[in-house]
């Protein structure tokens, strides 16, 4: 999707290999961790988007804490 839109130097969680489905957790998970490693800077603009169970989706753009 990075790629889609354009986003060069974007910074993509990828830590479904460590934490493994951890299902509403997943997302604030991963963003604590790019967070604590100084991957996103404070107020850059982050989208967040996920799926669950019987196609649910949802998406948003956030402030990053």
């Amino acid at each position: 999707m990075a790629r889609k839109i354009g986003a060069t130097g974007a910074v993509l969680a990828t830590d479904v290999t460590e934490s493994g489905n951890t299902s509403a957790a997943s997302i604030p998970l991963a963003l604590s961790k790019l967070v604590e490693r100084g991957e996103i800077a404070a107020g850059a603009p982050v989208p967040l988007f996920g799926f669950g169970a019987g196609l649910t989706y949802a998406g948003q753009v956030i402030s990053c804490p």
